[in-house]
Formats: C-alpha cells, structure tokens, sequence
C-alpha cells in the first residue's frame, strides 16, 4: 500500500518519498527508495484489509499508487485483472522487476477519469488520500472512473504523530502543522477521519468502515529497533515540519523519539479503512 507520486510528492507522507538528508541526528546509511518501500510494506496488514474488499474474480481493478507493486500481485492473486498505477518511475521499474507478469502503467491519479484504463470494477488506494487534501474533488474524478456499482477502497492513517508520552506544547503546536498543510494542500495529516465523508459527498455509498492494525503506525509499547530507524528516516525527510518549527525542530524529534522508545509508549494514530460503491444515483 503506497502513496502517489504525482511530480515530486510530499516529503509529509507516511510512506517514503526522498532519501534522508543525512542531517546529522545520528549517523544512517542513506537507503535507496525502493529498499525503504519494501521494509514498510511487512508492517501493513493488506491480506486484513483486503479480506473486507468485495472483490470479485475477473473484476477490473486499478491500483493507485501502488508502489512496488505488492498489493497489485495479492489482487491477481485474488482474481482480479489488475493494473497498478503510479508517477514514480524509480518505484514502477521496480515493482516491473518483482511482479514481471504483472502489468503497471505511469498515470496522473488527477487525471483517473480520463484515462484510457477506465471504466473499471474497482479501485483500491492504499494510503493514498492524504496527498490529496482536496479529497471530495479527487474522489468525484475517481468516481468518473467506476462502472455502475463500482467499488473503492480506501486506506489512510489519521494524526501521524499520535504518539505519547511527548510533552504538550508540541501536540498544540502539531496541531497547527497539520492546519497548514492542509490547507496549503501538500498532505492532509488527518485524512483517514475524512474519507467516509468525502465519499458520500462524492457520490459513494460507504459499505464498510474499519481501524486496521498497524506494526509501524499504530503499536503500543517501546519501537521496535527496526520500527525507531523508520520513524528517523521519516523525520529526516519531513521538510515542511522542519521549516514549520524552524530551530525548535530538533528539539522536537529529540522528545518524539523519546516517546516512541518509552515504556510507557502509547499511540492514538488510527489506519482507517473504508469501502464505498459508486451510488445508482446523485453523481455520474
């Protein structure tokens, strides 16, 4: 499951988008892209999510943003003819070296409607719908896309760094990041709380709505060595928080990463999980 490479994306996101900078908090080894994609896609749990998909055999499907390509191979697996998209094509090479009988195309997820691949019987995005903070507008395109009684699934965490113990100024402080962001339209740090809403506006009829578990995003007690390196890449590459904080930035990532290795550890982020059909009436 991995975020659209729509131009350069967002450095925000929770899947990987550049190398880290190397600024100095600890020394790593820079990682290429492609490696740090296939480390985070063990801590998604897609055969879960894919087991509330209504996926049928022979059903076309597109996979947006599908990245290495790994959703796309459990989809075939499924049954269904499907084709991963995606505007990385770093990630897409890749996920054509994995999955050679598989079929990946480079496509403008805000051009979806348009495209040649559609209509289709289902659409599955996999965090995704945060790198589009205007999401009801992108949703009304992807739903131009959808044969009658379509479907689409969407999977999204919601408040990133919902992490405790860390002390209160900075959850005021997140707060106003994940408002700007939004709002400038880079990254919508809450977006899984949208999703259901944005559908239903876009002309969807939800069906199900779901919390997923999650080994990176969402675990309780102190990270795991492996999950902590994760989080310091994340951090290394988040620019916009970088500029947003300005000098208190490393201060920040210090008590943030204090948290996450405490005992005490708890998180309040959420991956959420919703499918919708394309509604018989209302938006065409």
């Amino acid at each position: 499951m991995t975020g659209p490479k729509d131009g350069p994306p967002p450095p925000e996101g929770v899947y990987v988008t550049y190398p880290p900078e190397g600024n100095g908090f600890g020394a790593r080894d820079p990682v290429s892209l492609v490696q740090q994609y296939e480390r985070q896609e063990r801590w998604r749990r897609c055969d879960d999510a894919l087991a509330r998909v209504p996926l049928h055999a022979g059903e076309r499907i597109l996979d947006l943003g599908c990245g290495l390509g790994d959703v796309t191979a459990r989809l075939q697996r499924l049954g269904a003819d499907v084709v991963g998209v995606d505007m990385n094509d770093e990630l897409l090479g890749a996920a054509r070296r994995l999955h050679p009988d598989l079929r990946f195309e480079n496509l403008d997820l805000n051009a979806l409607d348009a495209s040649p691949l559609c209509p289709v019987d289902g659409m599955w995005a996999g965090f995704v719908a945060a790198y589009f903070p205007r999401l009801e507008a992108t949703l009304e395109r992807w739903h131009k896309g959808l044969a009658p009684n379509g479907w689409i699934a969407l999977v999204e965490m919601d408040d990133l760094f919902g992490h405790t113990p860390c002390p209160t100024r900075w959850s005021r402080e997140l707060e106003r990041f994940y408002e700007e962001a939004r709002t400038a339209g880079r990254y919508d740090f809450q977006s899984g709380r949208r999703l259901a809403p944005a559908l239903m506006a876009a002309g969807f009829d939800v069906v199900h709505e779901s919390t997923l578990e999650d080994d990176e995003l969402s675990f309780q007690g102190p990270a795991t060595s492996d999950v902590l390196e994760a989080w310091q890449q994340r951090l290394d590459r988040m620019a916009g928080l970088r500029t947003f904080l300005g000098p208190s930035f490393e201060e920040f990532r210090r008590d943030f990463i204090d948290a996450l290795t405490s005992p005490g550890h708890r998180s309040s982020t959420r991956v959420v999980m919703v499918v919708a059909r394309k509604a018989t009436s209302g938006t065409t």
